[in-house]
């Protein structure tokens, strides 16, 4: 039992390396949202608008995607091998929660990709940055329970 222990640390501790990336990739996120906030430069006719906007669309699909795709199944996973009912059943709540704002999110890119209405981003923006810090404080919460828990040798 506790060879299988030591096999599923090894395991998951390189899994570090993909949620920093992954975490970096939110850094960026939120870099380009708090420069929608403080340029205010909402004019259609604005040049750099378009491609702002464009960045920072792809950025949140990839983020949005990376979360679904790469990283809350493989949270769940290691609960899940740790044996960590608990935890998992968080992260089932939690990923639950999150998935508001991922369906906000693409409704925001598919708006957008269209040459949605720009007289509507500065209130758009805002009711994303609002969805997106809840859903970070899930993220966040996810990683302490069913990841840094486990490598602190707090459950095995």
């Amino acid at each position: 039992m506790l060879n299988q222990s030591q096999q599923a640390l090894q395991r998951w501790k390189g899994f570090d390396e993909a949620i920093d990336r992954w975490l970096e990739e939110r850094h960026q996120l939120i870099v380009l949202l708090s420069d929608f906030a403080t340029r205010r430069d909402f004019d259609v006719h604005h040049p750099q608008l378009a491609r702002r906007l464009a960045a920072f669309r792809s950025l949140l699909i990839d983020y949005i995607s990376a979360g679904h795709f790469e990283f809350y199944q493989r949270l769940l996973d290691e609960g899940r091998e740790f044996h960590d009912a608990q935890a998992v059943a968080l992260g089932g709540k939690l990923l639950r929660a999150i998935e508001g704002s991922t369906q906000l999110a693409l409704a925001f890119d598919e708006k957008y990709d269209a040459g949605g209405g720009f007289a509507e981003l500065e209130q758009d923006l805002s009711a994303l940055a609002e969805s997106l810090v809840a859903r970070f404080g899930a993220e966040d919460q996810m990683i302490r329970v069913l990841h840094d828990a486990h490598l602190a040798g707090k459950t095995a």
